[in-house]
């Protein structure tokens, strides 16, 4: 995993040494272990290498330096690199990489699984190999299959490649959006970076912010679901996507677009897939997406909450680690998971460490927090789990693995889902009616506390007002920006299917995705998310409805896939904590330290009165108010000119 920017411009030029150092410094941190830079003349085809004060010993020996006015080329196009070696840790995966034919240069973030087995078919075709790394692989596969490349790869991924031989420049973003690729259009041409601050530095004067987004924010929490950012002119490029820009091409809006995947359209029937088979078939795609996300030269290490997708994941690993591996669980007060969690102990005597809670720290550093996130953003849970991953960092562990994921595959989110389903299983047969009635009453009366929960949600709407409206084609979806009401309107309107598409859309995963990027590679350490392998996301979403809601239990599948391999303590475990985020409790105990900051809201066109003052919304929406919060401090640092 690395950190990316550059630029194309219409003009040569030979003094665009100033934009290297704007892009190349907010990414640092992104890349500890090496940098580089590539300056390149599409007028004739050339490029120069050039060095940092980062760049490591053996790759720097004989290359200028890039503050070296003098050695700086007449060129239209540059690519930086900071990297965080995770595979191939020698300095043959210096970036930006070029083909062994000397025809494709690349600057990409990410990691590519499946490398080995690429490698493989690559090199069985005569590709002539000179690093283990999976850049190489991208690279060489790039030269030899183009855009059918990144249907090929299972992984995540941002690269912008320059193709030597038809002068075009490329970006591709994987599947499901966990690597970021921002740009900002200007006059002069087109910047891209992983980090929205490198383009603000590039021209602070010119940007502005987009007052939709923020309203949006504040009205329903949902952020990430289409190409806007809170920055106006600052845009995320679209994911699954490859995208040509041809010579004398500088707008995404004139480019060439190919959407290398989409999710499922529809689901299958019980009939298409008996249960026993997706059962078996569902159980070798998770054990293959462990084992792919094993694969690294560094030290990997696993969070395990107790909950069922972390548990699995854990279970897997060990299995194939015999036993060899390292889990992280938290101890949080008033929602501790511990017990279920090191019940794993039983099965897999793994290395079990256990956190305490750093829920005191985020009162120090919440306004420095808001900057490594560069936006506003809607839980401080965020914070939490960026300290907790900066413990694992401490402990020498580079990747972590992670359960995300599973609730979104698998319809795990009962309030959300299960309604939608229950009247379609009604409509659809007997069969799937008995089912559909079994299950409501297993759910809503397991126990006291159950049927309590089960009445409220009849009576009163547990969802936030929601943003999007579908097109009705492979599940797409085409934001609008209108009022509260109408996203709520629209998201009731939604088909059971069409809500699991929305999750992934637009509401969770585009913006889990953003804000895990960011709070990660802040320190750095990688996330990586087996349930959002392509291939799991694609069994999930297309698996019928019967086999993920039976006899009371949500992801059915999923513990029937599992349950030989786990304690029947986690695979049939009626409660789901979860951490929340005591926001009633917080911001009445800190009521000075935040109340002051909502002054800073006048640096946006929010309608603040209409929301309340800040002890009314304390009663009555205190997560409301962190939203008002979380976007004041944003305006605060990146609006008022105090970075």
């Amino acid at each position: 995993m690395c950190g990316i920017a550059g630029y194309f411009l219409k003009n040569p030029t030979e003094h665009s040494i100033r934009n290297v150092d704007l892009l190349l410094e907010p990414i640092r941190k992104r890349g500890p272990d090496d940098e580089g830079v590539c300056l390149i003349s599409r007028d004739n085809r050339s490029y120069q290498f050039y060095k940092t004060e980062k760049t490591v010993r053996s790759i720097a020996e004989g290359l200028p330096h890039i503050d070296d006015r003098s050695a700086i080329v007449r060129h239209d196009v540059g690519l930086i690199n900071t990297r965080y070696a995770i595979i191939d840790l020698s300095d043959g995966g210096h970036q930006p990489f070029i083909s062994r034919d000397r025809s494709v240069i690349v600057t990409y973030n990410g990691e590519i699984y499946n490398y080995l087995e690429l490698k493989e078919e690559l090199s069985a075709l005569g590709v002539k190999f000179r690093t283990t790394s999976d850049t190489e692989v991208l690279v060489e596969g790039y030269c030899l299959w183009k855009d059918k490349l990144w249907e090929k790869m299972n992984g995540f991924w941002a690269v912008v490649l320059y193709d030597l031989k038809d002068n075009s420049i490329v970006f591709s973003r994987d599947r499901i959006g966990v690597a970021p690729l921002y740009y900002r259009q200007t006059p002069e041409g087109l910047y891209f970076s992983s980090y929205i601050q490198s383009l603000v530095n590039i021209s602070p004067k010119d940007v502005g912010i987009d007052n939709d987004v923020v309203l949006g924010f504040a009205q329903t929490g949902i952020k990430d679901h289409d190409d806007t950012t809170f920055y106006s002119g600052i845009k995320s490029a679209p994911q699954a996507t490859a995208i040509t820009f041809r010579t004398n091409e500088f707008t995404l809006e004139g480019a060439e677009h190919k959407r290398f995947w989409n999710l499922p359209a529809e689901r299958l029937t019980p009939s298409d897939l008996p249960f026993a088979e997706a059962v078996d078939k569902y159980r070798n795609t998770f054990f293959e997406a462990v084992k792919l996300r094993l694969r690294a030269d560094v030290k990997v290490a696993f969070e395990l909450s107790g909950g069922l997708d972390s548990s699995s994941i854990v279970a897997a690993a060990a299995m194939f680690k015999n036993n060899n591996i390292t889990t992280y669980t938290v101890k949080i007060k008033d929602a501790d998971e511990e017990p279920y969690a090191r019940s794993i102990l039983k099965k897999y005597p793994v290395d079990y460490k256990v956190l305490a809670d750093t829920e005191e720290d985020f009162l120090h550093d919440f306004e420095d927090f808001s900057r490594l996130m560069e936006e506003p953003y809607d839980n401080p849970s965020n914070y939490n789990h960026n300290r907790m991953l900066q413990k694992m960092k401490d402990d020498g562990v580079f990747v972590v693995v992670t359960g995300a994921g599973g609730d979104e595959d698998l319809a795990g989110y009962e309030t959300s889902f299960w309604p939608k389903a229950y009247k379609e299983l009604k409509e659809g047969g007997l069969p799937s009616f008995l089912s559909a009635d079994w299950y409501e009453f297993r759910r809503r009366f397991r126990t006291l506390d159950a049927s309590r929960k089960t009445l409220q949600h009849y009576l009163v709407d547990p969802l936030k007002p929601v943003l999007g409206l579908f097109n009705g084609k492979g599940g797409g979806i085409t934001p609008t920006m209108t009022s509260a009401l109408e996203y709520r309107q629209e998201y009731d309107h939604l088909s059971f299917h069409q809500r699991c598409l929305y999750h992934f859309h637009v509401a969770l995963v585009p913006y889990y995705m953003r804000s895990s990027d960011h709070y990660t590679m802040g320190i750095p350490i990688e996330h990586r998310f087996p349930f959002l392998d392509y291939r799991m996301v694609e069994l999930g979403l297309s698996m019928p409805v019967q086999y993920l809601f039976k006899n009371g239990w949500t992801k059915y599948i999923l513990r029937k896939a599992m349950e030989p391999y786990l304690p029947k303590k986690i695979v049939w475990r009626r409660q789901k904590m979860g951490f929340k985020f005591p926001y009633s409790k917080y911001f009445s105990t800190n009521r000075k330290k935040f109340k002051p900051l909502l002054k800073y809201l006048k640096e946006t066109d929010l309608p603040v009165k209409s929301f309340g003052n800040y002890d009314s919304l304390l009663k009555k929406d205190p997560v409301l108010l962190w939203r008002l919060l979380s976007t004041a401090i944003w305006a605060k640092s990146a609006l008022s000119g105090k970075r």
